[in-house]
């Protein structure tokens, strides 16, 4: 099998925002593409559930996403995700990275995303197989090591498949026959499905959404900050509780495959990253303190900068003036993302 099999996470826009676009993603990726018989591939998230198998309701901001579980197949993600379940750690938690269309990624015991939890305190190994994929609605492991998971997951969106992804996915081929390596039954389901193919095999499949693609589509298409992922508004997991599949007692829903991040899109966005340090897309924050929380937000919203505020007491400002932000003053910020603006509440009362 010629190499290049192994760089299909490279592939061609897949790539370039899954990838290149966020530092989620710029860890060192591990791929078990090359080892997979394609030939034994059986496409189980476009077969019908089976009877008894396990089934997490996803209660978020936006909506209920329901999914099923592959026990079978990723026995010791799928058990630790059920674990955090019972325990409720998931409720409240937030999506702490979202990259618009692409990915949305939740589960993280600190708030900045940075740490996960297991059972043992180990990081969880890739359970990678040649029959789960990431479709959209895919539920996929996640974690700071490359090639491993914890109770950090991310639900895979969808990008558009050219004519120019297909024939390239079709390009790869056995050395020693030169016979196409991945079947076209995969490349179709690529297309219809909805995908990002550049988590192919580095990431864990754990799970499929079955039902609820509307709020992952909220959830996906929710803006981000360029920089660091993090959503403009906080959406958060409310709760998320398991269940078994029997026929009728969940409705079965084709993914929203029509919604993808188009190539234009990306090209866009990519334009955007690379032109990250310029100065027509960020802002130097100025000393705000002191001054009128309304007039603040003013000034701001004409930079492109949302606010979250936080009311305090402070003996030294008066009320409903700033106290400061974070970034702080001087710092440069990204347009359209959002920063904190502390204001004061005026002096503590007895």
């Amino acid at each position: 099998m010629k190499k290049r099999i192994l760089s299909v996470v490279a592939l061609a826009t897949a790539a370039v925002m899954t990838f290149s676009g966020c530092s989620f993603f710029q860890q060192e990726s591990t791929n078990a593409m090359g080892s997979y018989d394609f030939e034994a591939m059986k496409l189980v998230q476009l077969e019908k559930p089976v009877e008894g198998q396990d089934v997490a309701i996803i209660e978020t901001d936006c909506g209920t996403i329901t999914a099923v579980l592959y026990a079978d197949y990723a026995p010791n993600t799928v058990t630790n995700f059920k674990n955090r379940i019972k325990e409720g750690f998931y409720d409240g938690k937030s999506f702490f990275a979202i990259e618009t269309g692409i990915y949305a990624i939740t589960g993280a015991s600190k708030e900045d995303g940075t740490e996960g939890v297991t059972d043992d305190g180990n990081f969880i190994k890739n359970e990678c197989s040649v029959d789960l994929w990431p479709f959209k609605g895919a539920l996929m492991g996640y974690s700071s090591k490359a090639g491993y998971a914890d109770s950090r997951f991310f639900f895979a969106g969808a990008l558009e498949i050219t004519e120019e992804d297909i024939k390239e996915l079709k390009g790869y081929t056995k050395e020693e026959t030169s016979e196409q390596v991945i079947p076209d039954e995969l490349i179709n389901a690529f297309t219809t499905q909805g995908s990002v193919p550049g988590f192919a095999a580095s990431y864990t499949v754990f799970g499929q959404v079955i039902n609820g693609f509307d709020a992952l589509d909220e959830i996906l298409w929710t803006a981000s900050d360029l920089n660091n992922k993090k959503p403009v508004k906080d959406i958060k997991i409310k709760k998320i509780t398991l269940d078994t599949y029997s026929e009728g007692k969940f409705t079965l829903e084709e993914p929203t495959a029509d919604k993808f991040l188009t190539k234009e899109e990306i090209d866009k966005l990519e334009q955007q990253l690379n032109s990250g340090s310029t100065s027509d897309t960020t802002v130097k924050l100025e000393d705000y303190k002191g001054q009128k929380l309304d007039d603040v937000k003013k000034k701001l919203d004409e930079l492109d900068i949302k606010t979250e505020v936080y009311k305090i007491n402070d003996s030294d400002v008066a009320a409903d003036c700033v106290i400061r932000t974070e970034p702080a003053a001087g710092e440069e910020v990204q347009k359209n993302s959002t920063i904190k603006v502390y204001v004061s509440l005026g002096e503590k009362t007895q």
